[in-house]
């Protein structure tokens, strides 16, 4: 994998903004809740377990407060200690994500579909919403076994350089799209100059032929697809996604036979009308 990769994943993983910067102009803020909640991000990297030392690190504040908030978090069961030292997260966190999910039933009936596609791709289908400057799926299947990485729900991609975020991006009015843009620039500096041409380039075939792709751009181990779906009656943008080990993976396949396919599932829930609108 290049540098620019790896430099690109971890900051995405990683993405902090300095509480003074996030405070900037509106002293409404709390201070002490964002630097709680950032303790908590500190492991969206896929780490299990931070000590005391390198939650102060990454989040820039002293080790005295990292306890005091660590203790108020484990009081609240959302964070653990690990018997060996340090931190972790701890299941009452999910708790928090159930309200989210169960309002999603429409969810459950797109598994079947998805399923299906699934088994015939050989890859993992999940569906994604915005989130932020990011896509996070609310929705995985298929298998990961000898998968490259783990998609699972709570995952998020950049928008600007997966065909994930671009596919969602193509459900987006003008006005709601240049708003898009600005967010994507203010988390990610120069990905919109970057990646302008393929972004538009995966909007007009998401439009015209109901797909885009993207080949090793997010992660070099990957082939992804996406392709959109529809926007729920509560607002959420959605969109349908495959991804597949490059190593397996033909360019030709995929533009001519499973990313149409992909295009064809998501125009069947649009048929099913799952989101009931």
């Amino acid at each position: 994998m290049s540098r620019e990769h790896i430099n690109l994943i971890d900051r995405v993983e990683r993405r902090h903004i300095p509480v003074d910067e996030m405070v900037d102009g509106d002293s409404s803020l709390s201070t002490t809740l964002i630097r709680g909640l950032d303790i908590l991000a500190c492991f969206l990297d896929g780490t299990q377990t931070l000590t005391n030392a390198q939650i102060a690190t990454r989040i820039g504040i002293n080790k005295a407060t990292v306890s005091r908030l660590c203790k108020t978090l484990i009081a609240l069961r959302y964070l653990r200690r690990d018997p060996q030292g340090g931190f972790k997260l701890a299941p009452g966190l999910l708790a928090l994500s159930y309200p989210i999910l169960s309002h999603m039933k429409w969810r459950r009936q797109a598994v079947n579909l998805m399923q299906d596609y699934a088994d015939f791709s050989k890859g993992n289908v999940s569906l994604a919403v915005f989130n932020g400057a990011d896509a996070v799926y609310i929705q995985t299947i298929g298998d990961i076994t000898n998968f490259p990485h783990v998609p699972e729900m709570g995952m998020t991609v950049p928008v600007a350089d997966s065909a994930t975020g671009r596919s969602l991006l193509s459900l987006l009015s003008d006005e709601e799209r240049a708003e898009k843009y600005l967010e994507v620039e203010s988390a990610y500096p120069g990905a919109l100059e970057r990646c302008k041409d393929r972004i538009n380039s995966a909007i007009e075939n998401c439009q015209k032929y109901g797909f885009c792709t993207s080949y090793g751009e997010w992660r070099e181990t990957i082939y992804a697809m996406s392709a959109p779906v529809g926007r729920t009656s509560d607002g959420l943008d959605v969109t349908i996604s495959c991804g597949i080990p490059a190593y397996r993976g033909r360019k030709d396949e995929i533009e001519n036979d499973l990313a149409p396919r992909l295009a064809a599932v998501a125009e069947n829930l649009r048929q099913f009308n799952i989101f009931g609108t």
